[in-house]
């Protein structure tokens, strides 16, 4: 039952924006992850695990941004992200509340199952009254400013890459399937910005609690860490996240990442998710909160 299902953060549309009542796909094309037992041994099953936990639901929160960059100084953002599933694809939404800047910046993201269809970024900037077309070959630009790239919130698919079993092992007390992976193609280092590296997902709904990738730039990495996590319209997922630049082995700087009003299968509008509603002043997807946003 997707009642039981755990999910990251990572589904929540922060990408575009990092990632988040009955809207459950029961046809959906790829199946949901479920917990398994006995415990996988093979790397390829695990990746594959993690790549599907996202199916069958939608999701919505408010992001509070905190960035502290290499001199210590510290940016803050505010953005609505949501996400939708669109068949076998993802459908991503995010609007920046602030700082003023920033304040109307929209994106919409197509992250793609399907073959032949690739992943799009598109980003609305009021300024000049613009959408922009984004190429595959920034979405390793990090967003809004942050330590997260943009390519980092669209989901890994097991085909674009090699895998080693590295066994298995807790991690803040959550049992976790420890794996090193590799991209097989450039055009998925370009993608994301990120080389080879180690996932660590729960061992029974595969979300991945932490990770640790070799930057396309030389002697960097980045470090994703899950925090607090809490169960949310029967999702399990993180009220927070960081996500750390390392250079030369030292942290140089970090993103903190907080949700407000999270929900998850609330029957989100369609609408949102077209490209014709990115811009549209009558659309009323910067005016949404969740119940949950009440709740607290």
């Amino acid at each position: 039952m997707f009642s039981k299902t755990r999910t990251s953060l990572f589904a929540l549309a922060t990408a575009a924006v990092a990632s988040f009542a009955g809207m459950a796909q029961a046809d959906a094309l790829l199946p949901q992850a479920t917990p398994t037992s006995p415990l996988m041994n093979d790397c390829r099953d695990v990746m594959e695990a993690v790549q599907n936990r996202y199916n069958g639901y939608d999701s919505w929160r408010i992001v509070h941004m905190k960035i502290t960059d290499e001199t210590g100084a510290i940016k803050t953002r505010r953005i609505a992200a949501a996400h939708k599933n669109d068949g076998i694809n993802r459908r991503l939404r995010s609007y920046v509340f602030d700082p003023s800047e920033l304040a109307g910046v929209e994106s919409s993201v197509r992250d793609s199952f399907e073959p032949g269809l690739p992943d799009k970024v598109w980003v609305y900037l009021p300024s000049a009254d613009k959408i922009i077309d984004v190429k595959s070959e920034d979405l390793s630009q990090r967003l809004y400013g942050s330590d997260l790239a943009v390519g980092e919130m669209l989901i890994r698919q097991a085909d674009d890459y090699d895998c080693k079993m590295l066994g298995t092992g807790e991690f803040r007390g959550y049992p976790v399937y420890k794996i090193y992976v590799t991209p097989r193609t450039e055009e998925e280092v370009i993608r994301l910005g990120l080389r080879d590296g180690e996932l660590w997902a729960d061992t029974e709904t595969f979300m991945p609690i932490y990770s640790s990738f070799n930057a396309d730039a030389p002697n960097e990495q980045r470090v994703l860490e899950t925090l607090d996590l809490r169960w949310v319209n029967g999702v399990f997922a993180p009220a927070r996240y960081r996500v750390s630049t390392i250079k030369e082995g030292r942290v140089v700087s970090f993103s903190d990442f907080e949700t407000e009003g999270e929900a998850f299968n609330i029957g989100l509008p369609s609408r949102w998710f077209e490209l014709d509603d990115l811009s549209n002043p009558a659309s009323d997807f910067k005016d949404f909160r969740s119940d949950n946003i009440a709740a607290n």
